[in-house]
C-alpha cells in the first residue's frame, strides 16, 4: 500500500459521505413535503378521530375477531356462506361508523399518494423501490 492509494481511499471514503449526507437531507426534505401533504393530513386527523370512538373501535375489534375466527377457512377458500354473511353483516356495521369509512378512505387516498412516490423513486434509480423496501428474502 503506496501513500496514494491511502489518500485515494480516504478521498472515496469522503465523496461516499457526502453522498449519503445528500441522500439523507433529501430524505428528511421529501418526509417533510410528505407530511405536509393533504392526504397525510386527512389520515392523520382521521386516525385521531378513529382512536377516541370508543363505539367504532368496539366495532373494529368485533370485526377482528370474527376474521381471526375464520383465518384458516379464509386462507383455504372454505367459507361457507353463512360465515360468509356474517363476516360481512359486521363488515358492513364496522363501515357505518363515519369515522371509520373516512379512515379508510383517508388511507385509501394516501396509500395512492405512497404508490406515486414508489413509482416516481423507481423511475428515478432504475430499479423498483418498493419491492425492495419490503422485508424478507436474503436482507429483511
Amino acid at each position: 500500500m503506496t501513500l496514494q492509494s491511502v489518500d485515494q481511499a480516504v478521498d472515496l471514503e469522503a465523496v461516499a459521505r457526502a453522498a449519503e449526507t445528500q441522500v439523507l437531507l433529501a430524505a428528511g426534505t421529501f418526509g417533510t413535503a410528505l407530511r405536509e401533504r393533504p392526504e397525510f393530513v386527512r389520515l392523520r386527523e382521521a386516525g385521531a378521530a378513529l382512536g377516541t370512538d370508543h363505539a367504532a373501535q368496539e366495532a373494529i375489534e368485533a370485526f377482528n375477531r370474527c376474521q381471526s375466527d375464520l383465518r384458516l377457512e379464509m386462507r383455504l377458500r372454505t367459507l361457507n356462506a353463512l360465515q360468509q354473511a356474517e363476516l360481512e353483516r359486521i363488515q358492513t356495521a364496522m363501515l357505518a361508523f363515519p369515522t371509520v369509512a373516512e379512515y379508510v378512505a383517508a388511507q385509501t387516498a394516501f396509500e395512492e399518494i405512497c404508490r406515486e412516490t414508489a413509482t416516481l423513486v423507481s423511475s428515478e434509480i432504475g430499479i423498483d423501490f418498493a419491492a425492495n423496501c419490503r422485508s424478507g428474502g436474503c436482507c429483511g
